[in-house]
């Protein structure tokens, strides 16, 4: 059985790699999927490789930063799929150049800012009357495990706008209980992406990061999607208002 057969999913971030992972196997479980990214390239290709595994799919070109931009895309979504019931706020960036508070560049941190946090709350905003329309559903954001603890090699506008995410995650999910959708959080640690792998530049760098993790790897695109494909299914049916950790037990462990 298909464990999201039905399910009209909003993904953001999607042309990226954990938002097409997760893409991926949405519709391997059985979901239609609005595959919404910045790059209309991107998006398209997310698209293209979920309608050659049989899966069905439909690009939308937005900036989660454009309010307008995102109001049509929820439109255009609901239109499409028949529907939305489901929203997995994913898109966010993690600049190289964010570093501490104290050498701070408030230009980058808003921008930060901006996409991870603000892009959250437009795409809520605009999604969840059509999941209320859909009679209920589920909501997920992207957190980070570097809202649970600190870090020394800081990332401090990134971590302060996703410790924001898991507390916005938490009131969302007071307020839409009500009305029949659940609201989570993931916080994944370091998943080794093209973009996280330039975090780590030498071995000696890699090494000591690696000596936190218990499970001895870092994390794959998969165990996102893996995580995110459970939290939005109804095998989570009682589960909200939780920001549940991903990080192969980096954050259970004091060296």
């Amino acid at each position: 059985m298909k464990h999201l057969e039905g399910k009209r999913i909003f993904v953001t971030g999607a042309g990226g790699a954990l938002g097409r992972a997760s893409s991926l196997l949405f519709a391997r479980e059985g979901a239609a999927v609005a595959v919404v990214d910045i790059s209309t390239e991107a998006a398209e290709e997310t698209r293209r490789l979920v309608e050659a595994a049989g899966g069905s799919a439909v690009a939308i070109t937005a900036d989660v930063r454009d309010e307008a931009q995102v109001r049509d895309a929820a439109t255009t979504a609901a239109k499409e799929l028949g529907g939305v019931d489901t929203l997995f706020n994913n898109a966010g960036v993690m600049p190289h150049q964010d570093e501490s508070f104290l050498d701070g560049d408030l230009d980058l941190w808003h921008l930060i800012s901006s996409i991870n946090l603000d892009g959250t709350m437009l795409c809520s905003k605009h999604v969840v009357p059509h999941i209320v329309a859909a009679g209920g559903g589920a909501v997920l954001n992207m957190s980070s495990f570097l809202a649970v603890l600190g870090c020394s090699f800081p990332q401090d506008g990134y971590a302060a706008s996703k410790g924001a995410i898991s507390s916005l995650t938490r009131s969302m999910a007071v307020q839409l209980g009500p009305k029949g959708i659940r609201v989570n959080g993931m916080a994944p640690g370091p998943v080794l992406t093209e973009h996280v792998e330039q975090f780590f530049p030498d071995p000696e760098a890699r090494r000591v990061r690696l000596e936190r993790v218990p499970l001895g790897r870092f994390g794959h695109p998969d165990d996102v999607a893996g995580l995110a494909s459970f939290l939005v299914s109804d095998s989570a049916a009682w589960i909200t208002g939780q920001v549940v950790v991903l990080d192969g037990g980096i954050s259970s462990n004091y060296l």
